[in-house]
């Protein structure tokens, strides 16, 4: 019914996670995965006045740029994540403990709000199709699900919210292979690339190099891996509780 889709959780799952199952959840992680591979809206990206200063990350190894630059991402507590792969889309702001934003996919849409332990979803009429035909429950179109991150159907929701970017921030084994590019100019922000080939494929993901030295995109050249964009870094997300029908999702 619903596609998985990548997560940012480790760099070499970026080539390798592209398969197709039955399942709502975002994709796991698996270092190891790469080996087998073959594979609202923001306004704007890093936040970098023209007045930042240079950060010197760019003198730094490929690994150390990555390693800094998701850890920059999770100190800054919070920030807006834009994902794009095929026809899924995600425009979400996040931090550790909140969530707020919408997906859409080709099999439906839905919207997500996470505040602590309270996971609220409104998914729409397609989707709701799906899962009362698939699991043999009655959803209603339009209300929102409430239950917690363990609860089985609500833990495909939430795991769009990513929380481990700032608990737990990816870095590189000293194994994976990645270079580092020459400084560019991406969406007018001064950034260094840091790029991870497999296959032929490619995964390049690029830190500021003024200012706080901010993971704030990632580029991918097929078009069933996903592409990023951070922003509104340290925005706080203000996640409440939806208003309207809400009912508690089924635990089975």
């Amino acid at each position: 019914m619903l596609t998985r889709v990548l997560s940012v959780r480790r760099a070499a799952t970026a080539l390798a996670c592209a398969a197709a199952v039955v399942s709502l959840a975002a994709c796991e992680s698996d270092s190891d995965a790469v080996e087998s591979a073959g594979g609202s809206t923001p306004s704007k990206t890093a936040e970098a006045s023209p007045a930042a200063e240079p950060n010197g990350v760019e003198k730094l190894s490929a690994k150390e740029i990555y390693d800094d630059g998701h850890k920059a991402n999770a100190d800054a507590g919070s920030f807006r994540e834009k994902l794009t792969r095929g026809s899924t889309k995600a425009d979400l702001l996040l931090s550790a403990t909140e969530c707020v934003g919408t997906v859409k996919m080709s099999e439906g849409t839905f919207e997500i709000i996470r505040k602590g332990n309270d996971v609220w979803a409104k998914p729409d009429s397609e989707i709701v199709k799906g899962f009362n035909s698939e699991l043999g429950i009655a959803l209603s179109a339009g209300t929102w699900l409430h239950g917690t991150p363990s609860n089985p159907l609500m833990k495909g929701f939430a795991s769009w919210c990513h929380h481990e970017q700032f608990t737990d921030p990816d870095t590189l084994d000293a194994g994976t292979k990645v270079t580092k590019g020459k400084v560019t100019t991406v969406d007018g922000q001064q950034a260094v690339p840091v790029i991870m080939t497999a296959k032929g494929e490619s995964v390049t993901w690029y830190v500021a190099t003024t200012g706080k030295p901010y993971y704030f995109k990632q580029d991918s050249t097929r078009d069933d891996m996903q592409d990023l964009v951070h922003s509104d870094f340290g925005k706080p997300v203000g996640a409440q509780a939806p208003s309207g029908s809400v009912e508690e999702a089924p635990k089975e």
